[in-house]
């Protein structure tokens, strides 16, 4: 019997009474699926719960946001053989969801799980200086213990201009008013945008910048708005995207329009990176990491680990760089 691990979190999405994870539930154990789930109470609980259990089963599926997919991923990391990875995407953004463009019906979810392709896909692993915990945010943001911050992201990590926005934006706030709260929360934060010195290593070669941005991607769209043109998710490379300091506020404007159109500027670096190192110059920085506060650092190291974790896809976002990784699911049950 196949047997699938749900870890769900309880609190995402807008609506916390829903429970869309036990419909999927029900679909998977009609097809003779065996389904255990487990909910988080906490930040990195799903990396904990996926590190413990997923050597013991067949697949094993995040219910949640980004976040969620993240921790879960994370924990996958620790294992040498890993489960098949399945995502129901329930958050206010789901980058990872748009990348692949998996669905969030409970039974297209199970017909994915049972029916479609998996897909090798890069991972990104997280390590640098010591790192410490930010005290001035919103209650629940920050875990208590650092231990407790990502060790891997799936698709971005970034900082500078907004990118607090999707962490520090009130958990009330993105329930209530969705995708229109991180809008609210970026507009606010162009009157603080800072200017960083950023020492930068990618793949041997060094630089020294002023930015107001940076990020560390391996995604089809940043945050919902920032689209990155022609991404592969299992070449060994990160998109690389940073922003220098404008000159003047005249050229914020066209900035941001050739950056959203993914247009070439001045302003703009846009490279293909496999191992990126930031050295933040002034003082410690902190990260997002896949949508959630990923801790306050000095020096931030981000190594593409490739092809780490099969997800269970619809269809195949590009003709894979292995044509190994790509199974049907019962021909993996075979195996």
């Amino acid at each position: 019997m196949t047997k699938l691990l749900m870890i769900a979190n309880p609190v995402a999405g807008r609506h916390p009474t829903a429970r869309p994870w036990l419909e999927l539930e029900q679909e998977l154990v009609k097809h003779g699926v065996d389904v255990t789930i487990r909910e988080t109470t906490q930040s990195f609980d799903a990396t904990l719960i996926a590190a413990a259990e997923g050597s013991e089963y067949d697949f094993v599926c995040a219910c949640g946001g980004d976040g969620t997919l993240s921790e879960v991923v994370s924990g996958l990391m620790r294992l040498e053989e890993r489960p098949l990875l399945a995502f129901l995407p329930i958050g206010t953004t789901c980058d990872m969801a748009k990348s692949f463009d998996l669905p969030s019906e409970p039974h297209l979810v199970a017909e994915t799980i049972l029916y479609g392709p998996s897909f090798a896909i890069d991972i990104g692993a997280i390590s640098g200086s010591e790192v410490f915990i930010r005290q001035d945010l919103p209650a629940g943001v920050a875990p208590a213990e650092a231990d407790r911050l990502p060790h891997h992201f799936t698709y971005v990590s970034s900082f500078g201009a907004f990118s607090e926005t999707s962490y520090a934006t009130s958990h009330n706030l993105k329930k209530s008013l969705g995708y229109f709260a991180y809008v609210l929360s970026g507009i606010k934060s162009l009157s603080s945008i800072e200017s960083l010195r950023v020492r930068i290593t990618r793949d041997s070669r060094v630089s020294e910048e002023s930015l107001i941005f940076g990020a560390v991607a391996n995604s089809s769209s940043i945050g919902g708005v920032l689209e990155i043109d022609g991404a592969r998710f299992d070449d060994g490379k990160f998109e690389l995207l940073l922003v220098r300091t404008p000159e003047n506020i005249l050229q914020i404007a066209p900035m941001l329009k050739n950056l959203l159109s993914n247009n070439s500027d001045p302003l703009i670096i846009r490279e293909l990176v496999s191992d990126c190192e930031f050295d933040f110059l002034d003082d410690m920085n902190s990260l997002t990491v896949d949508g959630e506060y990923g801790g306050t650092r000095r020096n931030w190291h981000f190594l593409n680990k490739p092809r780490s974790i099969k997800l269970k896809v619809p269809e195949l976002p590009h003709p894979p760089s292995h044509v190994d990784t790509v199974k049907d699911a019962r021909a993996e049950d075979k195996d």
